[in-house]
């Protein structure tokens, strides 16, 4: 009985969805504060929708993380090209949507959660063109013979209004005046009509596009040779390897009238099967070749579906940007009310099989939300949001979240408010969430019915953001202005609260305080942040206190020397930063084992400071870096258990020509264990060059030596590493359809590493030699 209304429950959400045909939205809250993300475009400034997107992060991925980016409620992750830490959209193959929407990065981490890096605000204006059609490559179908009749019709036309006004002309005229104005009236009729009867204005309004873009990438990536010092060293298995890869996507969008539609659908293969797609899940027999992800949009009016990989939520501890498979749909229902929400599958989810997400109703989550603007005219002068959200997760495996360990559920509501003044200087944000959490009864783990049950828990959590901007474009001088913004956020998670929906860590409770200003060139940012843990106030659990300040200031030196638009190159650009984090234990929890050793009581200050300095010229850049870091150690009992460390850099570029250039780096580290009393150091030397001989070669090698030992020479280690490689880069395009492209890399690289112990009389010594080469061939 209690499955059967689970699963009424889940039909009728699904029914509610299907008739409200909800709005999209996605700004998931949640940040990360260790990365960060920003585009090429500007958030008052409106674009073109073929305008290129590039993200650039401000570090490199580690292997763990993911880049995802929504545009509102479309996940258009797979439509980015990776480079480096650089994603680039080409909105030549799916133009950007129209109007004012929200392009949110998130960075996946290895469970699957997403976490918002950044949320920028994208302006994309139409640009109105009296150019014809292009018709090449049928991408836009137009129908000749209409354009013939129209021609035709307008031919007609103009021979007609020709002999209207040769009769006119050939009236006598003595008419009287009300016969004049009668006939100008009727010929003002007969002319209107005309217009409105033209059938050129009737083929505008209903002409169709359609755009099929398919793209089909074979690569062949091979290791010839590998060579391992010692012998045993050597991999038991693939040492050497040859492998085929495939990738293609095929996308298509159409437009006809009010309605239009997009889709994207992405396959992967490869020749071998450890990499097949869906390994984890079937191992052998997982297919080679399967589907990696699809899309699917369609527009009716305002109203928008999404069916595929897409994603839906914007309560950052109800349900947050989930993203899973299955269907999410929109829609305005006036200019003061719309709804949103989807139903997804539980966990991610590739290839063919439940192809929609929604087979299975014990492994779904849904949500739907209700967007009230109560001043229609500006929005979110004041926008209040309600949802709902229901999950019931099973413990299946997944192609990227592992195994879940027990079947969990949870249900609850948020209610969400956004506010700003007109001028957009005061904004602020409020939620707050209400969810149910339990781990229902799991016949995989228990098939006896013998394990105690956990009872289902209640928990609220909060936050608040707000910013002012106190000063906007105050004139300083004629060329300089101030700013200086304002901001607050804070956020209290409740013991033991939990959403599947969002990944919100409970029994928390942080602030922080943020004042970021600028004078012309110069930027300053200070910062306070406060956090605590254990709010049961449970007298056997330790609470963690966090204290951390921070301040950073970048400022040009041609700003107080020079001109300022003609600053001299000798003068460099300079840039501060201090971080003070001290993390403590408030008091000493009452039979929780920390009264036998009080050092076990953590009580530390850290401080890290960091100095740069850079000089830029025509061909020649130059950069010093100076990095501070002192860990300050006040548990009882260890008291001088405190460490010292710096880190002088320095890095010099060189561009001789356009097609050759070099750069040399030094590092120098040193870092004091004032406990041990002991002293180590680093010394580090990196080479890099590129070479371009001719138009799409390019030859790039790198070299770094890098020595490592105590003062008191007790130990001694050393790496050598050294690689080069020769890639050609050759495209061919002349249509649509017609396009070509190769890419060929050959790669050798060598890896030394000893390590000395001369206390224990170690000497360990390694060395690995191997050659990589690929071939990438593109069609269409």
């Amino acid at each position: 009985m209690k499955n059967a209304k689970k699963k009424l429950s889940c039909l009728l959400i699904l029914l509610l969805i299907t008739i409200f045909v909800w709005q999209k939205k996605s700004l998931a809250q949640t940040s990360e504060q260790n990365l960060s993300a920003t585009a090429n475009f500007k958030a008052n400034e409106g674009i073109a929708p073929e305008t290129t997107i590039e993200i650039t992060l401000n570090r490199k991925l580690q292997t763990t993380e993911k880049i995802a980016v929504t545009i509102e409620q479309t996940d258009v992750t797979s439509l980015f090209s990776n480079t480096e830490n650089k994603f680039i959209y080409n909105a030549k193959v799916v133009p950007l949507p129209l109007g004012n929407s929200n392009l949110t990065v998130y960075v996946v981490n290895a469970v699957g959660a997403w976490k918002e890096v950044s949320r920028l605000p994208l302006l994309v204006q139409s640009q109105e063109k009296s150019e014809p059609p292009a018709v090449a490559g049928g991408l836009q179908t137009e129908n000749p013979q209409n354009t013939e009749e129209a021609k035709s019709e307008e031919t007609k036309t103009e021979t007609a209004k020709t002999e209207e006004t040769k009769t006119e002309e050939a009236k006598p005229k003595s008419q009287p005046t009300e016969n004049a104005e009668s006939v100008k009236t009727d010929e003002t009729k007969t002319e209107t009509k005309t217009e409105e009867q033209s059938p050129p204005t009737k083929t505008t309004e209903k002409k169709s596009r359609f755009n099929f873009i398919p793209t089909l990438t074979l690569s062949l990536k091979s290791q010839p040779f590998q060579s391992n010092f010692p012998l045993e060293n050597r991999p038991t298995e693939r040492a050497t390897s040859t492998d085929f890869t495939l990738q293609g996507s095929i996308k298509n969008e159409y437009k006809f009238g009010g309605f239009s539609s997009d889709s994207n659908f992405d396959f992967a293969g490869s020749s071998f099967k450890q990499e097949a797609l869906r390994f984890g899940e079937l191992g052998d027999k997982a297919p080679n070749v399967d589907l990696s992800s699809y899309l699917l949009n369609f527009q009716v009016g305002k109203a928008k579906f999404s069916y595929g990989h897409t994603s839906f939520g914007t309560s950052r501890h109800l349900v947050s940007s989930f993203s899973a498979r299955g269907l999410s749909v929109n829609i305005p229902i006036n200019s003061r009310f719309d709804i949103t929400g989807g139903v997804l599958n539980g966990t991610s989810i590739v290839g063919f099989g439940n192809f929609f997400g929604l087979r299975n109703l014990d492994h779904q989550v849904q949500g739907v939300t209700l967007g009230i603007e109560i001043f229609p005219k500006r929005q979110n002068a004041l926008r209040v949001e309600i949802s709902g959200f229901n999950g019931y997760i099973q413990p299946l495996n997944n192609v990227s979240e592992g195994r879940i360990n027990d079947a969990e559920q949870s249900r609850g509501g948020s209610l969400r408010l956004v506010t700003q003044d007109k001028t957009e200087r005061f904004k602020l944000e409020f939620g707050f969430t209400l969810s149910r959490f339990q781990n229902p009864v799991d016949t995989s783990l228990d098939p006896d019915g013998n394990a105690v049950p956990i009872a289902a828990v209640s928990r609220t959590a909060n936050y608040l953001d707000a910013s002012y901007q106190i000063l906007k474009d105050v004139k300083l001088t004629k060329t300089k202005s101030v700013n200086l913004n304002f901001s607050f956020r804070h956020e209290y998670v409740e013991p033991l609260f939990k959403s599947l929906g969002a990944s919100a860590s409970a029994d928390k409770t942080a602030q922080d305080y943020a004042l970021d200003g600028t004078i012309g060139d110069i930027a300053l940012q200070f910062g306070h942040t406060r956090f605590n843990d254990n709010l049961s106030n449970v007298p056997s659990i330790l609470k963690s206190l966090t204290r951390a300040n921070r301040f950073s200031v970048a400022l040009p030196v041609s700003a107080f020397i020079g001109k300022p638009d003609k600053p001299s190159p000798f003068l460099p650009r300079l840039a501060y930063s201090i971080d003070q984090t001290h993390q403590f234990g408030a008091g000493i929890p009452v039979n929780g084992g920390f009264e036998i050793d009080l050092s076990t009581i953590p009580d530390q200050i850290n401080t890290n400071q960091n100095f740069s300095s850079a000089w830029q010229f025509s061909k020649f850049n130059l950069e010093y870096r100076y990095n501070r870091s002192v860990a300050d150690n006040r548990q009882t009992g260890r008291e001088t258990a405190d460490q010292i460390g710096f880190v002088h850099g320095v890095s010099v570029g060189v561009n001789p020509l356009a097609i050759f250039g070099f750069t040399v780096g030094l590092n120098f580290e040193n870092s004091n264990n004032l406990e041990l009393a002991q002293v180590n150091k680093t010394k580090a030397l990196t080479f890099g060059v590129n070479l371009q001989p001719f138009k799409g070669a390019t030859f790039s090698g790198n070299f770094s030596n890098t020595l490592a030992g105590d003062a008191a020479k007790t130990n001694n280690n050393k790496n050598i590493n050294f690689d080069m490689q020769f890639a050609y880069n050759f495209n061919l395009e002349k249509s649509k359809f017609k396009k070509f492209g190769m890419q060929a890399f050959i790669r050798f690289a060598d890896t030394f590493s000893r390590n000395r112990d001369f206390i224990a009389d170690v000497n360990n010594q390694t060395r690995t030699r191997i050659i990589n080469a690929g071939l990438t061939f593109n069609f269409f």
